[in-house]
């Protein structure tokens, strides 16, 4: 099979934005800039953001929330955190507000967030508060 050897060759100029992209988002934790900002903290022009961007979603180094990207050590992270929470007996529920406060996010963050986690059954909606399975 010839497409099993086959690697992806990247540009020097793509390579520095990918690594620059996953240094930036990172750091960033729970609160990632959005694209252009992204394009400007990383100094690379905002094509190469996109196109990076794409391929590090597609190599599943970064997810996409709707409009917002985080590295997926950040959400493995949350995940493992909100499920610690539940064996150790500190919290089977969590509302908006708390989770607004105890991870320093605003709504913007805080929401997409918590749709993930209920996308990923880590949590379950049930009225005004999330459930931690």
């Amino acid at each position: 099979m010839a497409l099993a050897s086959h690697q992806l060759v990247l540009s020097d100029e793509d390579a520095r934005a990918r690594a620059a992209i996953i240094r930036v988002l990172e750091e960033s934790g729970l609160t990632p800039p959005d694209l252009a900002s992204l394009a400007t903290r990383t100094g690379t022009s905002p094509k190469a953001v996109e196109r990076m961007t794409a391929l590090l979603v597609r190599q599943k180094v970064i997810i996409r929330i709707g409009d917002l990207l985080f590295h997926e050590d950040a959400l493995n992270n949350l995940k493992t955190e909100l499920q610690r929470l539940k064996r150790e007996g500190v919290a089977t529920s969590i509302d908006v507000a708390t989770f607004k406060e105890r991870y320093g996010l605003s709504r913007k963050y805080a929401i997409p967030l918590l749709e993930f986690l209920d996308r990923e059954r880590v949590t379950r909606r049930a009225g005004d508060v999330r459930q931690i399975l």
